[in-house]
């Protein structure tokens, strides 16, 4: 009796060579696999600046909607960091965490802005379109807090505490192989908003991102 070894051995190859064009060469990179560009954890900072606009009234009940407390910043220069721990779970779709903190100022207000919550970065074209396989989007869910305070008057102040919500889009070109992984970085454009019932407080920044790669 023959064992079951030689076979699934024959079968396997048998079955290799069918999806194989004769004549064709293939090689290992040539073969589909769930993950060409984007594996494993992801860990990222992205840095930005940009008009930043804030509004709103005291955190108090008695004083929301009375427009003798109302504030209003106007444009702003503002930065943003944002920290990200994400996982690539296939190459056009990672998920995970992120938090971020804001300021800006003018001549007469400052701003301090903070959140965090959940984040998905979408790059849709990468199998459609390979040269734009960094093109992504991104959006951002999650709870944030800000303040607008006057530098003139230390009783003026706005807050609030509830969503804050961004959304944009972004380039990615990777580089590199460092500790098992790799690194990707490029430019974003994104739309942050903190809105609650006293307070809001919205901005266009342009950014720098750089992100690890745990995989390969």
């Amino acid at each position: 009796m023959l064992s079951p070894g030689p076979l699934l051995f024959a079968a396997a190859t048998s079955a290799a060579a069918a999806a194989v064009p004769v004549g064709q060469t293939v090689t290992a990179t040539d073969l589909e696999a769930p993950h060409r560009v984007r594996k494993g954890v992801a860990v990222g900072l992205t840095l930005g600046v940009g008009p930043i606009g804030a509004s709103g009234y005291p955190n108090e009940l008695s004083k929301i909607g009375d427009t003798a407390f109302y504030s209003a910043s106007g444009w702003m220069i503002g930065n943003s960091e944002t920290l990200m721990l994400m996982g690539a779970l296939t190459d056009y779709l990672s998920f995970g965490f992120w938090y971020t903190h804001e300021s800006a100022e003018n001549r007469d207000w400052r701003s301090i802005g903070n959140g965090g919550g959940l984040r998905v970065e979408l790059f849709p074209l990468i199998s459609a379109l390979p040269r734009l396989a960094g093109l992504g989007l991104l959006a951002q869910f999650g709870l944030g807090s800000g303040f607008l305070a006057s530098k003139s008057l230390a009783s003026t102040r706005a807050q609030g505490t509830q969503s804050f919500l961004a959304t944009g889009v972004l380039y990615e070109w990777s580089f590199g192989h460092v500790l098992g992984g790799h690194m990707g970085a490029g430019p974003t454009l994104e739309y942050h908003a903190i809105a609650s019932q006293p307070f809001e407080r919205h901005g266009l920044l342009a950014s720098a991102r750089v992100v690890f790669y745990g995989g390969p």
